[in-house]
């Protein structure tokens, strides 16, 4: 017997998730043992970046000589050549979903447009779904069904199904969704599909494609329906109007949002923007980071009806010396605040263009920080000048519940004496 045959079953099917498609369907001819073993592939993976891999046609072959008693754990396939081999990609693909496959990741680029199985939407087995990237669903079977599903990830992955809400569809398909990604997102794209609705959701992540490009003649509306969602990360431009908006179990949101055709908000866009719904969906959010001034402005513009966050009780904001106008409201928004995390530097005026002050405006009534119950506040950018003691001065001496300010800031003093 040779040294391979006489080690752990365990280690042998840690050596034999190293083989190829291929190797591995070799194996299982040389010995009776190996043949039970390898009958479990914990992961194929094929990318067609690399050069000096194996071919495609070879990957394909190994993955068709796995006989159908052999389950595939993890399967990854990423193919951006130039050649269209569509109908190969789905022979492989079917064959693999017939394995007991769990993780399924493709990352496929055809330009001329790649159509997906069928049989993917219908898997029982897989419980990670990875699609991506530049083509689109056009339409998905009647029976669609992805019982195991628990996390979904799209990049730059369109849904173009006629007069029905397929992503719609696809998410309520997926019983156990729990985690959903959609990465490079274009929503004006998503003629019909603009609603994530997921009962099960915990964790939606949301990140634009381009802010560059933009046509919102047609973005109107979006909706989420999520009642069980507790963690939102969502970058993007606002559309018209909220329609339903479901957080009732949010714990944490991160936002970079900003109005479709500019950068900034202005009064003009009460009238032309709804985002509501929105703002009223996020009134029991324990953690609230808003990832840029825009999305803080937003707070500010649509301040009337802004409701009161009762649960709210850590605050980021991303100020990088920008006037703190919207920030006095959201604090006094925020009954029970106990964090405030400055993400950039403390807003003040310079000595060169205001040498009788360097408390600016937006800040001078320091009022809205004595009833404020913060315990510990953090400032992640400090220069050390002359113009931030002071500005830290007027802070700390209206702060009477603070107990911690940033010991980065401390360590920071420490050094400079």
């Amino acid at each position: 017997m040779d040294r391979i045959s006489n080690l752990p079953d365990e280690i042998i099917c840690h050596i034999g998730s190293f083989l190829s498609a291929k190797e591995a369907a070799f194996t299982t001819v040389l010995a009776k043992k190996w043949r039970n073993l390898f009958t479990i592939i914990h992961k194929l993976h094929f990318d067609g970046s690399l050069k000096n891999g194996e071919s495609f046609t070879d990957f394909v072959d190994g993955v068709l000589a796995l006989p159908a008693t052999s389950r595939v754990r993890n399967f990854s396939l990423k193919w951006f050549a130039h050649v269209k081999n569509d109908e190969l990609i789905n022979r492989c693909l079917c064959h693999v979903l017939k394995l007991g496959v769990m993780a399924l990741e493709l990352q496929i680029n055809d330009k001329e447009g790649y159509s997906l199985p069928f049989e993917i939407f219908t898997c029982e087995t897989v419980s990670e779904l990875t699609l991506g990237y530049g083509f689109a669903i056009d339409i998905l079977p009647a029976n669609v069904f992805l019982p195991s599903l628990k996390t979904l990830s799209l990049y730059k992955v369109g849904f173009f199904e006629f007069g029905r809400c397929a992503f719609k569809t696809l998410l309520g398909a997926c019983p156990l969704l729990e985690e959903l990604t959609i990465r490079c997102l274009n929503w004006e794209h998503w003629r019909w599909s603009r609603v994530v609705s997921s009962p099960t959701l915990k964790r939606l992540t949301i990140t634009r494609g381009g802010w560059s490009s933009f046509d919102a003649s047609d973005f109107k509306s979006v909706s989420f329906e999520t009642p069980s969602l507790a963690y939102l990360f969502y970058s993007d431009y606002v559309p018209k109007r909220y329609l339903n908006v479901d957080f009732s179990s949010l714990v944490e949101a991160k936002l970079h949002l900003c109005p479709e055709e500019h950068y900034n908000w202005d009064r003009t866009d009460t009238a032309r923007f709804h985002p509501i719904n929105l703002l009223n969906g996020l009134k029991d959010v324990e953690s609230l980071n808003l990832c840029s001034i825009m999305s803080l402005d937003m707070f500010y513009v649509f301040r009337e009806a802004l409701p009161v966050f009762e649960k709210l009780l850590h605050i980021s904001v991303a100020l990088s010396n920008f006037c703190w106008y919207p920030l006095p409201l959201l604090i006094k928004k925020s009954p029970n605040l106990k964090t405030l995390t400055i993400d950039g530097r403390l807003h003040y005026r310079s000595f060169y263009y205001c040498p009788e002050s360097t408390v600016c405006l937006c800040v001078s009534e320091y009022a809205f920080l004595l009833k404020c119950p913060l315990e510990i506040l953090k400032i992640t950018e400090y220069y050390g000048s002359l113009e931030e003691l002071i500005q830290m001065k007027y802070i700390l001496g209206k702060l009477s519940c603070l107990e911690l300010w940033w010991k980065f800031i401390l360590r920071h003093l420490m050094k400079e004496s």
